[in-house]
């Protein structure tokens, strides 16, 4: 029940910091508009790409982080996140309750919500005390500020205690890429555009060294942060749900049976995408040389739950984006060693059928390859190239075929445990 209250507590604090602080028209409630939206229940709204894909997603992550402060599970969580995002619909805004962000706030909440709770559990330690003790609260709070929150009224940032037996991985991974890069719109009158740009790359715990023990257990996280995306332009979450091994640990070869949760959002200045899916695959590991040099392979079928794309030509109202379900396969294969990959190619394929926006059956196609050259254990240099594709085809309108090519170059810093492997 404390997580429950906190959900909707904190949906009575964004509600009222919008109405008092904000002054936000959008928040001024009262029991005339909670009886309407009750009364006329759920539309598709108008709201933009970056307030339906990233927000929501973010707002439906305080409250799994409600719910995992207050000790319950991964699978405990997920009607406390559909909870928030419910009563924030029909109570928290004027407008009539949006289908689209319900779903949103408590797919990808579900997703980026436990991973920002690993991730303050690793940062966080029991056993430190003095300034050392303070600064990890700090990071942990930043990273999962209601957890956070939560440890300081209950006197936790202070009171010494032992660690949780899961709180460190087998391995994990930390990387930060510092560069450029350059997208373009292939017959695009706009041209090209440049700007620096900063990736997050982090791999929780390894597919073949970490035993199948709770959802999230394997965790990859990137993150792009780019002027000419509007700030963070990039998130791509994968949790492992269930892994079932396929052949012994210690065979040249392995494969595991992986059933996965992704949260995929991508704003650029040349297009826009989005989906909540669920992913069944088999991902393998080759032994192929010495010095533990290995090649993974990962084949998977994907079941979007809710994609988005945007519809510069055809876009209805306000909005430029369609939104619906689809199904999508995904092939990907590394060299990698210690960790640490040299080169991957992956190759991605999406069908998403429009049931908001403008009748259309979209199909994008994802391949990029990535390049990374080690020069010390913790330094390197890296390149990547990417060409994206997209065919719509709407019931009214012209066919919309697009293509989109980006480059990155960047210098990288890793931190590392053990021998952590990503999940995507």
């Amino acid at each position: 029940m404390v997580a429950v209250g906190q959900a909707l507590g904190l949906n009575l604090l964004m509600n009222r910091t919008d109405a008092w602080l904000v002054r936000s028209r959008d928040s001024r409630v009262n029991f005339e508009t909670w009886s309407r939206n009750l009364e006329y229940g759920w539309q598709w709204d108008e709201t933009q790409f970056t307030v339906n894909m990233f927000t929501h997603p973010y707002q439906g992550s305080l409250y799994v982080e409600a719910a995992r402060a207050n000790c319950l599970n991964y699978w405990e969580s997920i009607p406390i996140a559909f909870l928030g995002a419910w009563t924030w619909e029909f109570f928290g805004e004027i407008w009539l309750p949006s289908l689209n962000d319900f779903w949103m706030s408590g797919l990808g909440g579900v997703a980026i919500g436990e991973i920002l709770h690993r991730v303050s559990t690793v940062i966080l330690d029991e056993e430190s005390d003095g300034s050392e003790r303070i600064w990890r609260e700090i990071g942990a709070l930043l990273v999962n500020p209601v957890g956070g929150l939560n440890r300081l009224v209950r006197g936790q940032w202070t009171r010494q205690g032992v660690n949780p037996a899961d709180r460190l991985p087998e391995s994990y991974l930390f990387r930060a890429k510092v560069g450029g890069r350059r997208v373009r719109e292939y017959g695009s009158p706009a041209g090209p555009t440049s700007s620096p740009t900063l990736l997050l790359d982090i791999a929780y715990g390894d597919l073949f060294e970490t035993e199948p023990r709770a959802p999230f257990d394997v965790i990859s996280l990137l993150a792009q942060v780019s002027p000419d995306g509007g700030g963070i332009n990039i998130l791509r979450a994968v949790g492992r749900l269930y892994g079932k091994e396929l052949t012994d640990r210690n065979n040249w070869q392995q494969h595991q049976l992986v059933v996965s949760q992704r949260f995929d959002y991508v704003s650029n200045p040349v297009y826009h995408f989005g989906e909540q899916t669920l992913e069944i695959g088999l991902q393998s590991r080759w032994r192929t040389g010495p010095g533990g040099l290995h090649l993974r392979t990962h084949l998977a079928g994907d079941v979007v739950m809710l994609g988005a794309i945007d519809a510069l030509d055809a876009g209805l109202g306000q909005r430029t984006i369609d939104f619906g379900p689809g199904v999508g396969v995904i092939f990907e294969v590394a060299l990698e060693r210690a960790g640490t990959t040299y080169v991957s190619l992956y190759n991605r394929a999406r069908y998403l059928r429009s049931v908001s926006g403008a009748p259309a059956n979209h199909n994008i196609f994802f391949s990029g390859l990535d390049l990374t050259i080690p020069i010390t254990s913790q330094l390197g240099i890296g390149a990547y190239v990417s060409g994206d594709r997209r065919r719509s085809y709407y019931e009214d309108l012209p066919k919309d075929h697009r293509s989109y090519l980006e480059t990155r170059v960047y210098a990288t810093w890793t931190f590392a445990r053990g021998r952590p492997g990503s999940s995507r």
